[in-house]
């Protein structure tokens, strides 16, 4: 999975899309259908074509009279594709190898026989106004009729009913009301199911038609926008950014474009993206006349949309090669050109397949596909297009194009082992496209066929995505009308892009504009490069239907000599990038390991690891300068593959840090993967001498291959000596002797480096080294030691000794089946408890009579008191008051179970007796930093800065901190305790990281301390997520912020409750009043440090904990608002 596949909302922008329908693609149990199961069994085929986000057509309940676009249940899978689960599985699937899923959402109408529709026949149902009735069938007489060849009136007559009803397409897909509000609230539950289950996207089918007006067309009518920026409006209220809608809206640009919406900062408020429609009919026309006008004037019309929006680019779909969106004229010269003969004329358009509507010419297929991959957009692929299949004209309405794909020469092309006469759809099996001829095998096999070039091209364009997918698109004038020529470029990359739309040889003189001057094309397939761009206008003389792309670089920088020395072209990386070429006598081992050949060998990797660490994630010195690198040390877990375990010693201004970094190396073509999918974890190419061979180094971590290498070592115990120390690899008695079959990378991490084997072992890899025993490694023991239930079991440790220094490299801990980790869940209870207010009858005084004072104390002894939880809040969030109180028990009893260790380093002792006086003087000075900081940004804090007698009672307070005898026990707690720590798995919580704050020096996170530190951070982490919740749920009314007060409190006093039963008398909870005074002061400590960051690093969440700031300083400041009223 790529590293940033959960993290970037405009992914879309970067998608390779496939077309496919489940039915057609692979049947796995021979029924004659496709199903979810035979595509979860051909994946590996898809990702080995470079594609990432798949796009399905419909697989609902439907009784198929419109290829499942008539709808008869949109919560049900049909039987015949698999059930509800197996489309899970195959979501799993998809988003394991980094590819997004989009599914259809038929908003427009549904078939007649949905249980909706039967109902509403009925005049007197509930459901009758559902959909759009007349008595007459002349309502709406100025709106066309789409199906031609086969409806003479957007009316149709029911009998039972006695009444006509409105469908735009077919007559068996009646039309939803929409003008009716119960109907616009269910399908935004249908969008939230399957949103809901991971969907990433959805397409919004036949979007342009939902409302009907007198007089008007009723298509892209102003409540159609409307309803469309409604529905993004609710995925981006209830998801955040991410989820993306895209409109089939078949229209002219200057009506498509409204449907993207655009606000004052030039983001899109509609969809994210929708359908090219003008672009693609003239992408053929352009060919066929060999004139690029056509493309270029709807390039131009096109071009307005907001920063965030996409175009989806295709050459083919499963529908006709629509002509609507063309001139009469046009039309007719695409009927006449590409639709001679009238068994491929339907409905306004032609139905053929790519391959065959460009009479199989090779090189037409290649430019057009060229064309699709290097506009402005992202691209759509057809199923079976890469491949070149063909179409079936003697198959009725669209399903010429939608036959099963052609995996092999076999029975039924490797679709299905089905008697023939079972399967939904004959293969194509006459003439020069039958399955015996254009198949996926027989593709495979051929180096020169047109799936090879397709996952070449696409390969392309995945190593330069950021220019193709976010980049600008200039149209360069040249004067040959038969060249297509535009630059694209992307934060100051660009690529030349010339495409000769002739079947003859052209001549082309490419502007020599002054940006244009001293820059090399380089030509990216081949990476060789063309003479510089001079004074003079370019000239380039173009193939018959060939194109290039070029990489514009300084020529300066064009390595010519090194790239004849060795006949061997650097890739590129998905940003452009090349890494520099080490010659090495052998292999890894002369860059990681000095001998007496070659005592110097470090030294040409040890020049290039500064940049390298910068970009990685676990880095922690960022900004501070490294002064230089070193391999300190490298052991060899195994030889083939070569993996290596470095140990590397980072320089910094003012310390020297430690970092693991295990290394291999890929020869091609798994090289250029790696460059493609993990660019940044990519160091150099290895040279051997007096071969051809090249290798790139890559750090390991990356490969599924280098954790099952490591779980082995594990498992046997494995030990390696280096020039410098020992390596072990320390399993536990329980662990088994499985093979390590299934390896999951996880990329959630920033500090560490993580992996999940056979669902069952979790292997985390600590990336900062710092000598002496890991928190995590010496708690996780104990906690295993005496069956601690809910936290992970150790397994393993991974250590790394040097003379009488000892580093752990990481451990292996039980991997624990979860449902959601809890901040994830705090934040679904506290939306759903939004939910629930916005409908409740409980008037707003409830929540003000119930909550916290509004003049008293926010943090006093009613904190650990038996305080009931009032009635209303249990039925409104009852969700997070039972979460809370668990959290509670299970914190409690981590304490416990912590306070029972026994070891010099682990068993609890006396606090100090000037304990809270070190406590108080601390957070004074830290008063003063954050007064400091806050003084010196007052445009961000305006209105919420605390008072001067705020600040001042806060320091009263901490003074009888001063006098507090230490009469309470310091344990080892978990010392990063929060919301993001946990996991919930079958309604129980469990706890995960006890190594502490990685910023933190080892020996700080291995200091026992007062628990109540792990209660102030859960506390303050609660608070996060319920006011994060809050301001995500922007429709909710400020009125209600007593509702949030009052959930907030009791949530924390819920929790505080429970952990203060549980704990009962234990030693290591300061005796009241005190534990309340250290409790108060452990939260203006985090809530404190939380300003601080967030001012620095988040200043948009600085809210938040100045929030906190404010229910800590109690009594209420009158003189500064809330941030939550802000």
């Amino acid at each position: 999975m790529p590293d940033d596949f959960l993290d970037d909302p405009l992914w879309y922008k970067d998608a390779v899309i496939y077309e496919l329908h489940v039915r057609s693609f692979y049947d796995s149990n021979n029924d004659g259908y496709g199903d979810f199961q035979g595509l979860r069994e051909k994946l590996p085929y898809l990702e080995s074509l470079g594609v990432n986000t798949l796009w399905l057509l419909p697989f609902l309940e439907s009784p198929l009279r419109d290829d499942g676009y008539d709808t008869a249940d949109y919560f049900k899978v049909l039987p015949i594709h698999g059930d509800l689960d197996d489309f899970r599985a195959f979501l799993d699937d998809a988003h394991a190898r980094g590819m997004r899923v989009i599914t259809e959402l038929v908003l427009n109408h549904t078939s007649d026989q949905h249980p909706w529709f039967q109902e509403a026949r009925d005049p007197d149902s509930d459901k009758h106004d559902w959909y759009v009735w007349s008595d007459t069938d002349e309502r709406y007489d100025d709106v066309r009729v789409i199906f031609t060849d086969t409806e003479d009136s957007n009316w149709a007559w029911d009998p039972k009913a006695e009444k006509y009803y409105w469908h735009r397409f077919f007559s068996h897909q009646p039309d939803l009301n929409f003008d009716n509000p119960e109907v616009r609230e269910k399908m935004k539950e249908v969008m939230f199911f399957w949103l809901d289950m991971g969907v990433d996207g959805l397409r919004l089918d036949a979007v342009p038609y939902l409302f009907e007006r007198e007089g008007t067309s009723s298509e892209n009518l102003p409540e159609t926008i409307a309803y469309v920026k409604e529905l993004r409006a609710a995925v981006e209220e209830r998801y955040g950014p991410g989820k993306v809608l895209l409109a089939e809206a078949n229209q002219w640009p200057e009506d498509t474009l409204p449907y993207f919406g655009e606000d004052a900062e030039g983001e899109s408020t509609g969809v994210q993206m929708a359908f090219n429609f003008p672009v693609m009919p003239r992408l053929y026309m352009a060919l066929r006349r060999e004139n690029r006008r056509p493309v270029v004037e709807m390039l131009d019309l096109t071009s307005g949309i907001p920063d965030d929006a996409q175009w989806a680019l295709f050459l083919r779909n499963h529908d006709e090669l629509t002509l609507e969106m063309v001139t009469d004229e046009e039309r007719d010269y695409m009927y006449h050109e590409y639709g001679a003969d009238d068994r491929f004329r339907i409905n306004v358009g032609i139905r053929r397949r790519l391959t065959p509507l460009l009479g199989g010419e090779r090189r037409r297929i290649e430019l057009m596909n060229a064309l699709l991959l290097s506009l402005k957009g992202s691209p759509i692929i057809y199923y079976g297009d890469e491949i070149g299949m063909g179409d079936d004209p003697f198959l009725g309405d669209r399903n010429g194009v939608r036959t099963p794909m052609q995996w092999s020469p076999d029975k039924n092309g490797g679709f299905s082992r089905a008697p023939h006469h079972k399967l939904f759809m004959p293969p194509i099996n006459r003439g020069k496209y039958s399955y015996e001829f254009v198949n996926v095998e027989d593709a495979e096999a051929d180096p020169y066929s047109l799936l090879h070039f397709m996952r070449r091209l696409i390969a392309l364009r995945q190593q330069h995505k950021n220019i193709f997918g976010r980049g600008s698109l200039e149209l360069l004038p040249v004067e040959n009308q038969s060249i297509l020529a535009f630059l694209r470029e992307y934060e100051g990359e660009r690529i030349l892009v010339v495409n000769n739309l002739s079947r003859f040889t052209q001549s082309v003189h490419i502007p020599a504009r002054e940006d244009l001057q001293g820059l090399a094309p380089v030509e990216l397939s081949g990476q060789s490069a063309f003479p510089p761009i001079e004074d003079d206008d370019y000239h380039l003389t173009v193939g018959p239907h060939h194109f290039y792309w070029f990489k514009l670089v300084p020529k300066e920088d064009v390595q010519r000599d090194d790239t004849r020395r060795s006949g061997l072209q650097p890739l590129e990386d998905k940003n452009g990038r090349t890494r520099p070429v080490l010659p090495v006598a052998e292999g890894l081992q002369n860059v990681l390991v000095p001998t007496m050949a070659q005592r110097r060998g470090p030294e040409q990797i040890e020049a290039l690891l500064p940049e390298f660490i910068n970009e990685q994630r676990w880095f922690g010195g960022k900004g501070e300068g490294i002064e230089g690198v070193e391999v300190e040390d490298a052991v060899r877990l195994q030889s083939d593959p070569v993996v290596y375990l470095s140990v590397l010693r980072v320089d910094l201004p003012e310390d020297t840090s430690f970092y693991t970094l295990p290394l291999m190396a890929a020869p091609e073509p798994e090289a250029s993967d790696i460059l493609d999918e993990h660019p940044n974890a990519t160091l150099a190419w290895l040279e051997v001498e007096d071969t051809e061979e090249r290798r790139l180094i890559y750090d390991a971590t990356v490969n599924p291959r280098f954790w099952a290498t490591l779980f082995r070592w594990w498992q046997r115990g494995g030990t390696g000596r280096s020039l410098k120390g020992l390596y072990t690899a320390e399993p536990s008695e329980a662990m088994g002797d499985a093979p390590p079959d299934d390896v999951r990378l996880l990329t959630g991490e920033q500090s560490n480096t993580s992996a999940i084997v056979n669902n069952d072992y979790f292997l985390k890899l600590y990336r900062r080294l710092e000598e002496g025993p890991n928190p995590e490694k010496e708690l996780l023991e104990h906690l295993t030691d005496i069956d601690f239930t809910f936290s992970p079991r150790l397994h393993g440790t991974l250590n790394f000794r040097r003379r009488h220094r000892q580093y752990t490299l990481g451990v292996l801990q039980e991997a624990l089946a979860v449902d959601a980790d809890a901040w994830s869940y705090t934040l679904s209870c506290t939306t759903t408890f939004l939910d629930r207010v916005e409908n409740s009858p409980f008037p707003h005084e409830q929540a003000k009579n119930t909550g916290p004072s509004a003049d008293g104390p926010h943090w006093t002894a009613d904190r650990f008191s038996d305080a009931t939880v009032p009635v209303w809040l249990e039925e409104l969030a009852p969700e997070l008051i039972s979460f809370a109180r668990t959290l509670g028990v299970r914190t409690a009893e981590m304490h416990h179970a912590l306070a029972q260790a026994g070891g010099d380093e682990m068993r609890p002792v006396e606090a100090p007796t000037d304990a809270g006086a070190e406590l108080g003087t601390r957070i004074r000075t830290e008063m003063e930093e954050t007064r400091a900081l806050l003084d010196r940004q007052p445009d961000r804090v305006s209105g919420h800065m605390p008072s001067d007698p705020a600040w001042s009672a806060a320091r009263d307070r901490l003074a009888p901190l001063d006098d507090v005898p230490g009469t309470h026990d310091r344990i080892r707690i978990h010392g990063d305790y929060h919301l993001g720590q946990l996991l919930r798995a079958e309604g129980d919580i469990y706890v995960l990281d006890f190594e502490g704050e990685p910023t933190r020096p080892l020996d700080e996170r291995r200091r026992r301390k007062n628990a109540l530190r792990d209660v102030a951070g859960m506390l303050r982490s609660l608070e996060y997520a319920v006011l994060a919740s809050w301001q995500d749920h922007a429709d909710v009314d400020p009125d209600y912020e007593p509702w949030i007060d009052a959930l907030l409190y009791w949530t924390e006093t819920t929790f505080l409750d429970a952990y203060a039963d549980t704990t009962g008398d234990a030693a290591f909870l300061p005796a009241a009043p005190a534990r309340y005074s250290f409790l108060w002061a452990f939260l203006l400590d985090k809530a404190l440090y939380e300003v601080r960051y967030e001012l620095n690093h988040r200043p948009d969440w600085a809210w938040l904990p100045l929030h906190g700031l404010h229910r800590l300083l109690a009594p209420r400041d009158a003189t500064a608002s809330d941030p939550l009223d802000a």
